[in-house]
Parts: C-alpha cells; sequence; structure tokens
C-alpha cells in the first residue's frame, strides 16, 4: 500500500475554491446564521431552527477537532467566510455537511466532501464510510453518488428542525468505491 502524503493528512485540507479547518468559538454567529435557517436545520438531525448560540457553542465544543473519530470542520471560502460544516462519527463511521444555500448548486458540497472523504480515508485508514439524508433532499443524494455512495436502505429518523420523522435514505461507500468515483467524469 502506498504512504499517503504528510499534506494529505494535515488541516486544513485545501481544494480550488474552498479551506476545511477546525472550527472555534468564533465560527458560532456564523453556524447559526446557516445552520439555524429553516431549509437547513430540518435537513440535519441536531440542528434546530432558530439555533441559540449557547447551543452551537456546545456543539462545536463536543466535536472540536482531536485527531480521533468524531469531529466536525468549517467549510470554508478561501479567504475566511465560513459557508458550511463536514463532520464524521458514529459507529459505524458516519459522515455529514450542511452548507449555506447561497452556495447551493454549485459543486461546493461535492468539492469540499471529495476532500473530507480523501482525508478520512487515509488518516483513519477506514474500509467504509456512511451517510445519510433526508428523502426530501434529493440534492444530498446527488452529492453522495458522485462520491461513489450506494444506497443501502431506507427508515425513518428524526430532526431538530422537523415537527415530525421523516423518511430517510441510507448509503454506503467503500473506499474502492469512492477512488473510482474519482476517476470517472462528473455525471
Amino acid at each position: 500500500m502506498a504512504v499517503p502524503s504528510t499534506d494529505a493528512l494535515r488541516l486544513p485540507l485545501l481544494t480550488e475554491r474552498l479551506e476545511i479547518r477546525p472550527l472555534t468559538r468564533h465560527d458560532v454567529t456564523s453556524l447559526c446564521r446557516i445552520g439555524g435557517r429553516p431549509e437547513v436545520a430540518r435537513m440535519m438531525t441536531s440542528v434546530p431552527s432558530p439555533w441559540p448560540a449557547e447551543d452551537a457553542r456546545a456543539w462545536v465544543e463536543q466535536s472540536q477537532w482531536r485527531g480521533r473519530l468524531g469531529f466536525r470542520l468549517g467549510i470554508c471560502l478561501r479567504g475566511g467566510e465560513l459557508v458550511g460544516i463536514v463532520g464524521m462519527g458514529g459507529e459505524p463511521p458516519t459522515v455529514a455537511y450542511f452548507l449555506d444555500p447561497a452556495y447551493w448548486g454549485q459543486g461546493m458540497a461535492t468539492e469540499a466532501m471529495r476532500a473530507f472523504l480523501d482525508f478520512c480515508f487515509r488518516r483513519f485508514e477506514l474500509a467504509e464510510l456512511f451517510a445519510d439524508h433526508f428523502a426530501d433532499n434529493p440534492g444530498s443524494g446527488r452529492v453522495l453518488r458522485k462520491l461513489g455512495y450506494e444506497e443501502i436502505g431506507r427508515g425513518t429518523a428524526g430532526s431538530a428542525g422537523r415537527t415530525e420523522e421523516a423518511e430517510n435514505v441510507e448509503y454506503r461507500v467503500t473506499e474502492a468505491q469512492f477512488r473510482a468515483a474519482l476517476r470517472s467524469p462528473d455525471p
């Protein structure tokens, strides 16, 4: 097995347009503004709308980057502005993300998740990663499929931003599937 370059294992992660870095207490106001929007919060399990700063601060503190599974990182435009988050935790290891609606439809979620998944597979030597999205969020499904994820089931899930449980689509990707998707042209 080839040894990954040390740059692939360090934060921040840099892409063409984005910097993915550890969250700090200075991100709380932006997180509340983005994640607390109803159209964002209802797609996440743990984010309410509105999102009180005290709750967002605790959310950041509990998921700080510590070099092990169970963390969230900020997605920033090159130059600094926070526009979303990526995160990974749980058993089995599951990834999640959200992006400011002002940046939806521009390929930024795919760009961020591509760099994030590469980092996770290399850093933690994982065989597979899981993800899910609410069925009424087909855009997230498109992002996941571009990254090699395959649907493995459906169920229901709750959200702090919804009043009732909703249909949820579950996905899995192996490192081999992810690497193959990187070599394929974007659909």
